[in-house]
């Protein structure tokens, strides 16, 4: 952000400039309902982008409804209007994990894994995949038994990141940031109702099958490149997720871009 950007300001993405200025020729009317957009290398020659800048400009559109995409016909716009929609401000991923502060993680156990069928569709990674695994317990100062269990898994070469883990302020995503230089383009997140395996719950202190809630973090790269996933199981009396949505700006017909 330079200095004549104006305090409070964050500088927007170059997909997000594209996307705005698609979305103001198309609520003007100068990308009429029924028209067919310039093809993708058009695009990216009128904006100075890259295909894949212009993809993700494309796909922000269509996620609100203004036009589809059509194999042997192009995108095309359906709406000058977009549908309702609500969306969680965040400043930082930090914000989606809602861990208190005096809360740290603890090594457990570190391990090379190569990705079988069931943990590749968790993880959402390809069969053979392999990664360094960081176990981990939450806990909380002064409390007698953890928040919840939580399985890191980084790329290989971010193995070393594991000393780090409880002795430096921040989550693991952000350490990897700050020794790798790895950036964070984006992070998915799956909640899910299931229960404590056998394997975690004399650590967690609970009988193995108690009700769980377990949250899966995908934080992805440059090109959407997975580099770590955790999976983080809480005992049912353990944990509550909580978030507030609010009117986004794509429900009028003017605002600042915010992502959900």
């Amino acid at each position: 952000m330079s200095g004549s950007s104006g305090v409070g300001r964050v500088a927007r993405k170059r997909y997000e400039e594209v996307a705005e200025s698609l979305l103001a020729e198309i609520r003007a009317g100068r990308l009429a309902v029924g028209s067919t957009l310039p093809g993708e290398l058009e695009l990216v020659g009128q904006f100075g982008v890259s295909r894949h800048t212009i993809r993700e400009a494309l796909r922000r559109l269509e996620d609100l409804g203004l036009i589809g995409r059509h194999q042997g016909v192009g995108t095309v716009v359906r709406s000058r209007h977009s549908t309702e929609s609500y969306v969680q401000a965040l400043r930082t991923p930090a914000e989606m994990l809602q861990y208190p502060e005096h809360s740290r993680l603890v090594v457990v156990g570190t391990e090379e894994v190569r990705a079988g069928r069931a943990l590749a569709k968790l993880l959402d990674c390809p069969v053979g995949t392999s990664w360094a695994l960081i176990r981990c317990v939450r806990r909380l100062k002064g409390a007698r038994v953890p928040m919840c269990w939580s399985d890191v898994y980084v790329r290989p070469e971010y193995a070393g990141i594991a000393e780090l883990i409880g002795r430096r302020r921040g989550p693991v995503y952000e350490l990897i940031s700050r020794r790798f230089g790895e950036t964070i383009e984006s992070v998915d997140i799956d909640i899910i109702a299931r229960t404590v395996p056998a394997g975690i719950a004399e650590a967690l202190g609970v009988e193995p099958g108690s009700p769980s809630l377990t949250v899966v973090r995908r934080y992805r790269g440059e090109g959407r490149r997975l580099f770590e996933v955790s999976v983080s199981e809480h005992p049912g009396d353990r944990y509550t997720y909580s978030l507030q949505l609010r009117r986004g700006w794509q429900s009028g017909s003017a605002g600042s871009w915010m992502t959900g």
